[in-house]
């Protein structure tokens, strides 16, 4: 059966200071449309900020195929007492524990062309002779080709949980029982991870790009701007086996270079292994710091929500 949702189309950021925060998107590789949104390479506007007293996810779009799938789901939605907007091609509800306001709408299937990869010498194979590798003669910028995760924190973790899988659809791909679910609404391993939290909480969104060469490349640019944009890589994970670059912006929100994240056709094809150890985290890179585990605004954020 195919999935009815297909694309983690846009969402929309809560920050103190857009104009600060924009000129980090903008460095980052995104397309500015408007004050404020930003398009990637393929996916088109997926990126809004919004002021708002603190950094937050406020709202989280999502590509369905047709009406009846609408229709389908604003009655899960109902039954199970959740309030609904209607509106043309789409609706509205909000996800009360982590405070995110879903978005579906009836969107076409996104087509993407497949950026050629550059030829890689190994032993064994040599395709690129008399001639230094494309990426380090060129200096173009990396610019990510669409958004392909966010990770949220919730005080409910078994009610976001249900919210966004049994009533909208999302499908589990990974999960760390009680503590963390990895859900897709496309192909992508996971487009929204949901994790136990003491409040509500956006703890890192992501964007894809074409190879580790472009995590690396943009990560570097970054950091060589302003070092204290770093927060962890390079690295892959295990979970998503995923490279990653991560990087702060001047909200206190984490954003991440990703490349080569797992495809996901059907549940029964994906077979994963127990994670274990430090997997749950990463296969191999530098140590997690202790920041990336524990946002050093994180007991502000959730105090602000409490007062």
């Amino acid at each position: 059966m195919v999935m009815a949702l297909h694309r983690l189309s846009s969402i929309t950021v809560g920050v103190p200071d857009v104009a600060s925060t924009s000129g980090f998107y903008e460095a980052f590789g995104l397309t500015p449309t408007s004050p404020g949104s930003f398009a990637t390479r393929n996916g088109g506007e997926q990126l809004r900020l919004r002021t708002a007293p603190w950094r937050r996810l406020e709202e989280i779009a999502v590509g369905v195929d047709d009406n009846d799938d609408v229709e389908r789901i604003a009655r899960a939605l109902t039954d199970a007492g959740h309030v609904v907007t209607r509106a043309e091609g789409g609706l509205r509800s909000v996800e009360a524990h982590s405070g995110v306001t879903l978005v579906l709408s009836v969107e076409s299937r996104t087509q993407t062309s497949a950026v050629p990869a550059a030829p890689t010498n190994q032993p064994g194979s040599t395709p690129r002779l008399n001639r230094p590798a494309d990426v380090v003669m060129g200096r173009t910028p990396v610019q990510p080709a669409w958004l392909s995760h966010l990770v949220i924190g919730t005080p409910n973790y078994d009610a976001t949980l249900a919210f966004f899988t049994t009533l909208v659809g999302f499908e589990v791909s990974d999960q760390i029982p009680g503590v963390m679910s990895f859900t897709r609404c496309s192909d992508t391993h996971h487009n929204l991870a949901i994790q136990k939290m003491p409040g509500r909480f956006l703890h890192h969104v992501a964007f894809e790009v074409d190879s580790a060469d472009d995590v690396l490349r943009g990560g570097s640019n970054m950091i060589e701007a302003d070092a204290e944009r770093h927060v962890w890589g390079l690295g892959r994970h295990a979970i998503g086996s995923n490279w990653f670059w991560y990087l702060r912006d001047p909200a206190g929100n984490y954003v991440e270079y990703t490349a080569d994240l797992d495809r996901i056709t059907a549940q029964d094809l994906y077979m994963p292994k127990d994670w274990a150890g430090k997997e749950y985290l990463y296969a191999y890179g530098p140590p997690v710091p202790g920041v990336f585990l524990a946002p050093t605004d994180a007991e502000e954020i959730f105090a602000a929500q409490v007062g």
